[in-house]
This record gives C-alpha cells, structure tokens and sequence, in this order.
C-alpha cells in the first residue's frame, strides 16, 4: 500500500520570511501550531510575523470556541489559555460545570406566604455548603433578604439543620435547546491557517510555493469566496483514525492530515480539533505528482513539544481508490442546513455521551487506584461501572434499557472470560486494556441499534 513512510522532523528554521507578508523571521512572539483556546501548547516564531500573528489571534481562530469549550467541557480539561474548565451556559436558573454536571447559577428559592403569614419555601442549592453560606450570609442572595429581616439563631439552628439531613438529588444532563451563529468564514480561513503552518514547519518548500498563494491570500487577507476552499471530505485512507487507534489519543489531541491527490489534482487538508470537529479546505489546485500524505498531530497537555509528523507515499498499484474524494457545498440553504445539524448533533448527542464517557474513564482510573492487579473485585467494579454508564446513557437518550439484555452482551463479548484471561496482571496491561475497550466499543454499538431496549 505504501511505497516509502516516515516520520519527518521540524524545519520551520529554513524559513526566512513570514509566508504570509514576507517580513523577516524570527519574530518576536511565539505562534502556536495548533491554536492555544484548542489545547495547542508548541509555539514557534519561526513561521509568520507578529503582525500577522495578531490578526488571526483575534477573531479568527476563536471562531471554533463554540465547540472547543464544549468538548473541554465535557471531558473536564482545559487549554494552556484557560484558566479553568469552561462551563457551558444554559437559558434560565442553571449551567453545565465540568463534565457536564448541571448547576445553578444561584439559589433557587420559592417561596409562598401563607394565610398565617408564615412563608413557606423551597430552596436548591448546588452544595450544603452553598446552602450555610445562603443561611450564614446577608445581601440579596441571603436568608435575611427572603425572609425580610435578620433571623434568628434558632432559625439559622433550624435551616442548617434541615441543609445537612437533605438528600442529594442528581440530575442527569438532557439534551439543550442549541443555536449559534457560525461564522465558517472565519472557521474555514483559520483551517486553512493551520494546515499552513503545519506545512511550513515540516514542508517549508510548499508553504512558499505559487500553488499555494491563493489559499495564503484567503487565509491571511480575506480574499475570494470562502466556499472556494470548502470542501466535505470523503477519506478512504485516513492516517489519523489508525494513528488514534493505536496510541488512544482521544480528544485531547489536535491533527491535520494533508492530501496530495493525482486524481483530484489538489492537495486537500483536514483539521480535526480535539478529534471532533472537522474541517477541510483546498490547499493547492493543478497538482500533478505522487499520492502520498502528511500526518501532524500534537496533544493538549501543555508540554510545549513540538507537534510530530508521518508522511507516506502511496503505492497506486496496491490502493487502487483514490485516497480522498472531495465535494464542494452546493447552495447557501444547504450549507446553512448542514452546519446547523452539524451543530444540534455535537451539543445534542455528542455531549452528552461525551460527558458519560469520562465519567465511565473517571471512574475506572479511580478503581485502578485501588487494585493494581485484576482480581475478582476489580472485575465486579468494572462490571458495575459499565451498568452505571448505560443506565445513565438511556436516561439521557430517553429510552428504557433491559439490564438482562445489557449483562448477556458483556458476557457474550468476552466480559465473563477476562478473570480467566488477565487475573494477577497489572491493571494497566496493554492486552487487557484492549479487551476491556473493545467490549465497551460492541456493546455502545449495540445499543445505538437499540438491543437493549
């Protein structure tokens, strides 16, 4: 399939001038390969001028915190910029805290005055200990300004009392009435920007190249039609599903793959932000030469190295498909439609099940904390914990799931062999790893085809 592979190092340092305006480098601050708000931590000032650096970092590349905040949020982690998790803000009394995890913006109180004149009230609270502080307090968020004049210590003794006997309820996130406006103009140029950059660092002879001048002019100055460079990529080889595969990178990683295609005559980058969102733009028309592609991908745990690089070339008589096809969007309804849904999807299904997930992870590294060999007791605590997740995951889908169903499939997928499989081995070992993600894998395809309803 491959004729030549390997993995390419950072020659951004052959770079003289800025690709963009041609002012000499380096410059005097550092820019991101990956944009900061989406976890990117590498910087280099060895690509584009501080000019220029300034233009994109102003609206350009934040055009795609609509939804990096939320998957930060969802897997409670945020980027080198932030400075905590960003919280999701709903319409009314409540927002999302990390994870997912439904708040109240403040205390929420109703109350009635009855005919005696005693008020009655109901009053939630996001912690008992949101709940002293509204008791102990004074101001308009107080007990004193619900009741209208300072209380009593026996009344204070009286709702401390009822705050510490209450019974947490938890609420399970649902899916929220979304709408945004997209700016793809921006979300496109800022794409293209960063396949740019990541071919400037590796692949300095492209970024210069005339070929790629008209999508340096689009990113850098705005120029032409945006929808000129927007395509709906269709990969029937894609490097960054096997490389995720492999190495579990999850969403915490930013990638790009770039596409030299003799079929297409183009060379087509995809960026896929925190292994979520994804978009894809024409670098480079009337291309003639090999097959082949560029695989940059850098993780968002702030550890300032460099992004890392696979090129491979392909071997048409081996792959006879071509290794990408393109499809430009036809018409602005269409377009509208297709981001909109794009959108009500990733906050209306991803979340959710994104927030689960970590959740399921939170809960599995903590059960590893405490048996670091498979036993017996580790096993029911996965067990238990893969019970929790689809349980949770059909009250947030709405459906109602048979457990019987749901502990005949782990069973089925191996769940009932793995004691005789991996018992006294390290719980971080690579094999039983895989088995255990494999089974999770199945059984969430089993239940987006609705078996264990």
């Amino acid at each position: 399939m491959f004729k030549s592979h390997e993995e390419l190092h950072g020659r951004a340092s052959e770079l003289k001038s800025c690709f963009y305006c041609s002012s000499p480098l380096p410059a005097s601050t550092g820019e991101h390969i990956f944009n900061a708000s989406w976890g990117g931590s590498h910087q280099t000032k060895r690509l584009i001028c501080d000019n220029c650096n300034a233009e994109f970092g102003k609206s350009i590349d934040t055009s795609f915190k609509i939804y990096t905040d939320i998957v930060m949020n969802a897997y409670s982690f945020k980027g080198k910029r932030l400075k905590a998790i960003p919280p999701i803000q709903l319409e009314g009394n409540y927002f999302l805290d990390a994870g997912g995890k439904p708040k109240l913006k403040k205390p929420l109180v109703q109350k009635e005055t009855q005919a005696d004149g005693l008020i009655r009230a109901n009053i939630s609270f996001n912690s008992p200990e949101e709940g002293k502080k509204w008791v102990k307090g004074s101001g308009a968020e107080s007990a004193e300004s619900l009741f209208g004049r300072p209380l009593k210590q026996e009344e204070k003794d009286e709702l401390l009392k009822r705050i510490r006997e209450a019974s947490y309820q938890s609420e399970y996130l649902q899916a929220q009435d979304a709408s945004a406006n997209l700016d793809l103009r921006s979300q496109y140029r800022s794409a293209a920007h960063t396949v740019l950059k990541c071919l400037g660092f590796f692949l300095p002879e492209w970024v210069c190249d005339d070929q790629t001048k008209q999508v340096r002019h689009f990113a850098r100055y705005n120029e032409s039609d945006w929808l000129l460079f927007a395509v709906d990529p269709e990969q029937h080889l894609s490097l960054a599903d096997e490389v995720v595969r492999l190495l579990g990178l999850g969403v915490k990683h930013n990638s790009v793959e770039i596409y030299w295609c003799s079929y297409l005559r183009m060379v087509i980058g995809v960026v896929t932000i925190l292994n979520r969102v994804k978009r894809s733009v024409v670098i480079a028309k009337d291309y003639s030469g090999p097959d082949k592609i560029l695989y940059v991908f850098e993780d968002t745990h702030s550890s300032g190295q460099p992004p890392r690089a696979i090129s491979v070339e392909m071997n048409s008589e081996k792959f006879s498909l071509p290794i990408i096809g393109i499809q430009y969007f036809a018409s602005p309804t269409r377009i509208d439609h297709f981001f909109q849904n794009d959108f009500l999807s990733f906050v209306n299904t991803y979340y959710p099940i994104d927030c689960l997930i970590n959740e399921l992870i939170t809960t599995i590294k903590e059960v590893n904390k405490t048996s670091v060999e498979v036993d017996g007791n580790l096993l029911d605590k996965y067990r238990e914990a893969f019970i929790d997740f689809f349980t949770n995951l059909s009250k947030v889908s709405k459906q109602t799931i048979d457990l019987d169903k749901l502990l005949a499939k782990m069973s089925d997928y191996g769940f009932a062999t793995l004691a005789d499989k991996f018992i006294g081995k390290n719980c971080n070992d690579i094999d039983f790893n895989s088995s255990i993600s494999k089974i999770f894998e199945s059984l969430m395809n089993e239940f987006t085809q609705g078996y264990f309803l």
